[in-house]
């Protein structure tokens, strides 16, 4: 999700890699295997950010913003 991210520039909820996620959580990969795969993923996704137009840190205000439209809409309803 880091990757698309950074990628995108929003989070996509949906994987499309559901059946190998399922497959590191039920064991079927050594260990070393995962972390090679994950130290590759981590180079590139740091790659990634460097090169993104994402800000480095999220908009407090406007977080909070959203957040009291979403509970005053949730409060109204």
């Amino acid at each position: 999700m880091a990757e698309e991210t950074a990628r995108y520039g929003e989070i996509r909820v949906r994987r499309p890699n559901r059946i190998f996620l399922l497959k590191i959580r039920a064991g079927e990969f050594e260990y070393e295997e995962l972390q090679v795969w994950a130290e590759e993923k981590i180079a590139k996704i740091e790659e990634l950010y460097t090169a993104s137009n994402l800000p480095d840190s999220p908009d407090m205000i406007r977080i909070e913003e959203i957040l009291v439209e979403i509970r005053t809409t949730w409060y109204q309803a």
